[in-house]
């Protein structure tokens, strides 16, 4: 195997890698809730790098649960658009899910420190 060959079929494979076009997706979703928030450069790449890893993490899983979570009838699973759709939208709120769950974790370990 020639050095051209292992490098173009190595660009291939990342192409086609479906963790790699989740966090695409992800990363897009990410950006676009660091703009349409108007936050700083530091949290906008930091919302960008959380939506690429958010969605690359969950894999196809995330159609299912945004399906669920928009009450889409279960036909709406099978397009091929709709897995990064939905990798798209964990981008743009997967940040803010987590960051809101972790805020009531930490209420409840205060008030089960304060009790």
């Amino acid at each position: 195997m020639n050095d051209e060959s292992f490098w173009s079929h190595l660009w291939r494979e990342i192409a086609a890698s479906t963790a790699l076009m989740l966090a695409f997706w992800g990363a897009l979703g990410g950006a676009t809730n660091a703009l349409t928030t108007r936050m700083a450069l530091r949290e906008a790449l930091r919302h960008v790098l959380l939506g690429g890893l958010i969605a690359a993490g969950m894999g196809s899983f995330s159609i299912v649960i945004v399906a669920d979570w928009l009450g889409l009838p279960g036909g709406a699973l099978a397009p091929g658009g709709a897995v990064g759709s939905a990798a798209y939208l964990v981008g743009v709120f997967g940040a803010a899910f987590i960051e809101l769950i972790l805020a009531r974790l930490r209420r409840v370990g205060k008030d089960d420190a304060d009790a």
